[in-house]
């Protein structure tokens, strides 16, 4: 499920506009994995809802699955965790794939206004 988004409340200081989507993903962290969804969206970054904590979430692995354009995977890193782990906002590394990199773009730009 995807709905078009934006930046959200006005002052909002985002370099990249988000979008609500609700995407599966595979999260690999130091200490374990979890499945989950995304619950929005951005060129930068991806916050997300896990079924479980998978520990230290300095370093990610994040396999996302882009709608039709299938499963891409992403290097990330953990910027904020809440609810027990289970919740948490991460970072797409700098040095994640062009080719990754280039997916996320493609499948925001299909959902984003403009």
């Amino acid at each position: 499920m995807v709905e078009g988004g934006g930046a959200g409340p006005e002052g909002e200081r985002r370099a990249h506009p988000r979008v609500a989507a609700e995407l599966a993903v595979r999260v690999t962290g130091e200490d374990g994995s979890s499945a989950g969804h995304t619950r929005n969206l951005s060129e930068d970054g991806v916050s997300l809802e896990l079924d479980g904590a998978v520990g230290d979430v300095r370093r990610l692995r994040i396999e996302i699955e882009l709608a039709e354009m299938g499963w891409h995977v992403v290097d990330a890193e953990g910027m904020r965790v809440e609810r027990d782990g289970s919740r948490l906002a991460a970072r797409f590394a700098e040095l994640a794939a062009a080719g990754e990199r280039e997916a996320i773009r493609g499948f925001l730009a299909r959902y984003l206004p403009g």
